[in-house]
């Protein structure tokens, strides 16, 4: 397993860096989930973003082998900071879909997160609109990212899985990929009103196949997703620990 130091992307058509250690497609089959407009005006907000955490944070990934290139998938991950999204946004080519609760959408923070992905749930679940939205951008051939605890953890560490996402895994149908962040909780928690610089860790696991989820109860699919997100989460940490010096 090797590091990967993530730079800042460049809008389309300018060089991106061979560091990243994946070669960028051509548009087509990158966006098969919205607009080739949509799909520009998502790469100009990725890129704005990594120049930002670039400037502030050390972003490595581990895993990114384990992305499909392409078809629907569920991502899941931990949940730490506001900063969970861009992070994730900003290390896949293919750009993300993704839940917000729905006091979110107010302008003009609404349409903007609206036109990178976006789309409102309720605070207590992601209700039937929700999966409604979710299971269609996954017939799209999309990436939906959620955050199956609900809302960012108050001590970094991870909370209880909402029971819905063993119901929304077997109702799509599709792989899920699990996913952990390291560093984005001391970055910027819930208690702190701006963020500080702090070393970031993402790791991708491997994931979980349509045909393991068919095979699986809702509580045992629900404790292989919790599973596999505190494997990331590991390996995500143990990254920070060396980062710090604290490998020891």
């Amino acid at each position: 397993m090797t590091d990967e130091t993530i730079p800042a992307t460049g809008p389309p058509g300018a060089e991106v860096p061979e560091t990243i250690g994946r070669r960028r497609e051509p548009l087509q089959g990158r966006a098969s989930d919205r607009s080739r407009l949509k799909f520009f005006w998502y790469r100009m907000v990725q890129w704005f973003f990594s120049t930002i955490l670039a400037a502030m944070y050390s972003l490595r990934a581990t895993g990114r082998e384990n992305i499909p290139d392409s078809g629907p998938i569920m991502l899941v991950s931990n949940h730490l900071s506001h900063l969970d999204v861009l992070v994730i946004g900003i290390l896949l080519d293919r750009p993300l879909n993704y839940v917000a609760r729905s006091t979110l959408f107010f302008w003009p923070l609404g349409g903007f997160i609206r036109s990178v992905g976006a789309f409102p749930i309720q605070r207590d679940g992601i209700g039937a609109q929700g999966l409604k939205e979710t299971l269609r951008r996954l017939r799209m051939g999309g990436i939906v990212t959620l955050f199956p605890e609900g809302t960012r953890t108050p001590d970094g560490d991870l909370g209880e899985l909402k029971a819905g996402i063993a119901m929304l895994a077997a109702r799509a149908r599709v792989a899920v990929l699990p996913a952990a962040i390291a560093g984005t909780f001391e970055a910027w928690p819930r208690s702190r009103a701006f963020p500080v610089p702090h070393p970031l860790r993402v790791h991708f696991g491997e994931p979980i196949s349509p045909e393991q989820i068919k095979s699986l109860g809702p509580d045992k699919l629900t404790a292989m997703i919790r599973e596999r997100i505190l494997a990331c989460q590991d390996v995500a940490r143990r990254g920070i620990d060396r980062d710090l010096g604290r490998d020891d």
